[in-house]
């Protein structure tokens, strides 16, 4: 029993060891690259269609915030729509109305989908406005997310220049 306490303690102490050179590991390729830079991708000669949804509970507070900030993306109006996905029940839905419909009025393409009930919320909403998502690419900010403007021009042109890509998270 002594021989077998004595392996199991060896096998962890080995563990800890091996994930402690880990880190070091890690931070030598770290210290090693930190300075390289790639160049950026050229941009795209035809801008890709591009679905923004922001998907909203209660959030009253920076609702408008939250959609001006997203059509004052730096990209071409007619090759971005905005989906703004609600499941609230207090008075975000109105204050979001009216941020819709002005923004809506500049000629932006901009929607306001409100559900009833919340079946999956946020997920839920995210899917169910999938059947009217056009764009090529999908953006998804939290409702306590301000996109800078230059974010879809700075991250759409390395999307196709990567074939394995999936996520960007800057």
């Amino acid at each position: 029993m002594i021989a077998f306490l004595v392996a199991l303690h060896v096998a962890g102490v080995a563990g800890l060891a091996l994930y402690g050179l880990l880190g070091f590991v890690t931070l030598y390729l770290f210290l090693r690259h930190r300075h390289a830079r790639t160049e950026p991708p050229p941009a795209p000669r035809d801008w890709p269609l591009v679905t923004v949804q922001l998907p909203v509970y209660n959030e009253r507070e920076v609702v408008e915030r939250l959609i001006d900030a997203t059509a004052a993306l730096d990209y071409p109006p007619d090759r971005l729509q905005i989906q703004l996905l609600d499941d609230s029940t207090d008075d975000t839905t109105s204050r979001a109305a009216v941020c819709v419909a002005r923004h809506r009025a500049r000629g932006l393409d901009v929607t306001l989908h409100h559900r009833s009930g919340r079946q999956g919320f946020k997920a839920g909403a995210l899917s169910a406005a999938l059947a009217d998502a056009r764009g090529e690419f999908i953006a998804i900010f939290d409702a306590d997310f301000v996109p800078e403007p230059s974010f879809l021009r700075l991250t759409i042109p390395y999307i196709p220049t990567d074939p394995g890509l999936s996520l960007i998270h800057i």
